[in-house]
């Protein structure tokens, strides 16, 4: 039998939930604890790092993407990724693309670590919620002591030794009324691949959201001003994973996230002792799958628990079954229903943000949409107010005027702004 399955990802937490840092909103950090009571150091071995490897590469022969997340995986420590790497080379395939990334708070960074991560081609995303009022207020050590300037010290170090990477902010009650400036203050700085994620905790044994967790209106009113500062001049500049999630949408009928697909369950967690979980935010001991030193990944896979877990999404709530906005939503995230479960009654936390977002910004990402799909380049919203390129002075036309009656060449950087390739991304035939 073969033991190739359905595509997936993994994300690996090499160190569980062990971290430098002591966010105030992290639903991490308690993992040690809650999971492996007793347990005093969180540190996959080399045994389990192969046997991990060597069964995800097996079960994924075209292409395998390697997720490292904690906690702060950097704590495992330059030799381990060292032998991570050495390991895909030793079980990897003929042709089989092989890739990695790395999500890190930025403050362990120093040249010796951006040298090998620009060396084995990581791609990094760097934690780092808006300048440093902001940041500061929840992202402090252990001792209290605020973190943007050792972060941003990180970001300098990846630029230098030209590593690619991206920007994730959590969106939480301290920085998201400070959404268009938080924006432009990473624009300005050279940033141009950007990821917004809301936080929604709740308090112990309720449902109640925690005091700095993302509110509805919170999170529609960041996504517009960021929407409305990036249709107006970034287009094709700037790539920000909720913006190119909605187009992917509109031109594949499909979701590029799980935030926003049709199903869950293909995203899954292992953890330093090889324990696969059914989601980074379900990993609680109900929905532990197994081991993969005790059960091979490729049949763990196949466990009936899974069709469980992808039903608390599937099986969608009823004021979502009517929604306009349903093909590009799906209910969200099952973590932010409340309550979470199956309840036919609950709702999604964030349900009348998006439902702000998607009102407003279908619309112009549709007409957005119909540039990309004739491989040409979107204006933004200053360029279309302008006349067509051909009547503009030439000290006018800017780079996307310049483009609009021309088409994207295959290799040439997409313009929906995801970074890659045309023909990797808006140009390939079926999605």
């Amino acid at each position: 039998m073969s033991d190739v399955v359905r595509p997936f990802h993994i994300m690996c937490k090499p160190v569980c939930g062990v971290c430098n840092l002591d966010c105030r909103y992290c639903y991490y950090t308690m993992k040690p604890g809650e999971l492996y009571p007793g347990v005093t150091r969180f540190q996959m071995t080399d045994e389990i790092l192969r046997e991990y490897t060597r069964q995800y590469l097996s079960a994924m022969p075209v292409r395998c993407e390697f997720g490292w997340q904690g906690g702060e995986p950097l704590l495992a420590g330059k030799d381990f990724f060292r032998r991570a790497v050495a390991c895909q080379r030793e079980f990897g395939r003929s042709g089989q693309v092989v890739s990695n990334g790395l999500q890190t708070n930025g403050t362990l960074l120093d040249d010796e670590w951006a040298a090998f991560l620009a060396e084995s081609k990581f791609l990094v995303g760097v934690s780092i919620d808006g300048p440093p009022q902001v940041h500061d207020a929840n992202r402090v050590d252990h001792q209290g002591r605020p973190t943007w300037h050792r972060a941003w010290a990180g970001v300098e170090l990846l630029r230098k030794h030209e590593v690619e990477f991206n920007i994730l902010v959590t969106l939480n009650s301290t920085n998201a009324p400070h959404a268009g400036n938080i924006y432009r203050y990473f624009v300005n700085r050279g940033i141009r691949y950007l990821q917004f994620i809301p936080i929604l905790e709740r308090r112990s044994g309720e449902d109640e959201a925690t005091g700095f967790s993302c509110a509805a209106d919170q999170l529609g009113r960041w996504m517009l001003e960021v929407f409305e500062q990036w249709a107006e001049r970034d287009v094709g500049r700037v790539s920000v994973r909720f913006i190119d999630d909605t187009l992917h949408g509109i031109l594949y009928g499909r979701s590029s996230t799980c935030v926003h697909s049709e199903r869950c369950a293909a995203a899954y967690i292992v953890e330093w002792n090889g324990d696969l979980y059914a989601c980074d935010h379900f990993v609680y001991k109900e929905w532990l799958i197994g081991n993969i030193m005790a059960t091979p990944m490729v049949e763990l896979l196949k466990s009936p628990r899974l069709e469980e877990f992808a039903a608390l999404k599937t099986d969608l709530p009823a004021a979502c079954r009517d929604c306009e906005h349903l093909p590009f939503c799906w209910g969200g995230c099952p973590k932010h229903h409340r309550p979470m479960g199956r309840d036919a009654a609950r709702v999604n936390h964030f349900c009348e943000g998006y439902k702000m977002f998607f009102s407003r910004a279908l619309p112009e990402l549709r007409r957005i949409a119909e540039y990309i799909r004739r491989g040409e380049l979107p204006p933004t919203r200053g360029d279309a107010a302008q006349p067509p390129p051909a009547q503009l002075p030439a000290a006018r036309a800017g780079p996307h005027a310049a483009g609009l009656d021309r088409k994207v060449g295959r290799n040439e950087p997409c313009p929906c702004g995801s970074g890659k390739k045309y023909k990797h991304c808006c140009g390939r035939q079926g999605g």
